[in-house]
């Protein structure tokens, strides 16, 4: 009986051991293909710009979602002129930067045309351009770059790195200054015509230049209305600034000038010159809120006056600025501005311009403008009939804006 079992036993004892090594096989062999094939295997692959990346689409598709992306493309090949960015997703987008500011990256994709990107998505950078940046202790350098969640870190002769929390902004080095410059004008207007011959215009213009260390701006707001061919209202405004970056939050204002004219206000010159000190009280994908002031200068020339008062008036000045913009939407944008000044009272003693309203996006450059502005003096001066203007002067308008 034994002798008759024993075989048995041996041969189911040889399948057993037969089935386990062919299951251990085939796992190896189902691993080893996973391995070798970058669709399947959870390592990205490298980027290689002119091959990897279908032509159907400039992102480079993540096998998977990676939070802390570790494997860097290998030089030179992912650069052939390109600058690259990765996103937190593990994704890579390619393209031209056109800066950092305000922990938003301004980027130019080869196909999806100027994208603004959240620095906290962003994992890492690649510049094939040589990128001018502003770190927090007031320095800048210049080279290309190579950023990763991290470390800032310099290709050249003379290597050097930097932690990245360091990095205030960063613009390309002025190779391409047109790319440092932002141009936006607006139009509003309406016609009436029948029994009464009404027609009203309002323009703005805004101009602004970011480098790595610094920002101008420059606006132009003016406003006119006629009836019956007899003018009712015309004011001008110019507004000027140029900011230095002290750190990612806070700025200075070395110079601000505004230039405004209201006949109808009796208001021939008044031209404003201060110096602010800035601060970001919000920073964020969605909500920018920036808070600036400081001491100022204020000359005067009323249009007429009473007889023995004089014209011109002279008076220091406490200025102040704060400017909101909010992104409810996508495409719907709300901005505020409000700029107070406190002078004496022959000048109007408190005066505020307040400009709100809601951006809404027709287009990549087109957008529709909704917008309220508000001018307002606590002491307006008499004219030469002793008649005082009004303290306010409102307008309510819709018009378009083109952005560049």
């Amino acid at each position: 009986m034994a002798m008759d079992t024993c075989p048995k036993q041996l041969f189911f004892c040889a399948i057993h051991i037969m089935g386990d090594n062919v299951r251990r096989l085939s796992l190896f062999a189902v691993t080893a293909l996973v391995l070798s094939n970058p669709v399947l295997s959870a390592e990205p692959a490298a980027v290689n710009p002119t091959n990897t990346a279908p032509q159907t689409s400039p992102i480079a598709p993540a096998a998977s979602v990676n939070k802390n992306p570790t494997k860097w493309p290998k030089a030179p090949e992912y650069l052939d002129g390109w600058d690259w960015i990765q996103f937190t997703s593990g994704e890579w987008l390619k393209g031209e930067i056109i800066g950092l500011y305000d922990q938003v990256l301004d980027f130019d994709s080869d196909q999806l045309d100027d994208l603004s990107i959240d620095w906290d998505d962003v994992a890492r950078v690649l510049s094939s351009q040589s990128m001018s940046i502003r770190l927090e202790s007031g320095d800048t350098v210049i080279g290309p770059v190579k950023i990763d969640q991290k470390t800032l870190a310099f290709a050249g002769p003379v290597k050097s790195q930097y932690s990245r929390s360091a990095i205030v902004s960063m613009s390309a080095s002025g190779e391409h200054e047109l790319d440092l410059w932002q141009f936006r004008i607006g139009f509003a207007g309406s016609v009436k015509g029948g029994n009464v011959d009404e027609r009203s215009f309002d323009t703005d213009v805004d101009l602004t230049r970011r480098s790595a260390r610094s920002r101008f701006a420059f606006s132009y707001d003016a406003g006119t209305t006629e009836v019956q061919g007899v003018r009712t209202e015309e004011s001008h405004r110019a507004n000027s600034r140029y900011d230095v970056f002290i750190s990612p939050r806070t700025y200075w204002t070395p110079g601000y000038v505004e230039y405004f004219r209201d006949r109808f206000q009796n208001i021939e010159h008044r031209a404003t010159v201060g110096v602010f000190i800035g601060y970001y009280i919000a920073d964020s994908d969605r909500v920018t809120w920036t808070v600036s002031g400081g001491p100022g200068y204020q000359y005067l020339e009323y249009t007429t006056a009473p007889a023995g008062s004089d014209k011109t008036e002279e008076t220091p000045a406490l200025l102040a600025d704060t400017q909101l913009e909010y992104d409810i939407t996508g495409d719907i944008t709300y901005t505020l501005k409000y700029q107070p000044q406190f002078t004496n009272n022959a000048t109007g003693n408190y005066k505020h311009y307040i400009e709100t309203g809601l951006n809404v996006d027709l287009t990549d450059r087109l957008e529709l403008t909704l917008s309220y502005d508000w001018n307002y003096t606590d002491k307006p001066q008499a004219d030469e009939n002793g008649i005082i203007p009004e303290q306010d002067d409102y307008t309510i308008s819709v018009g378009v804006a083109w952005d560049y």
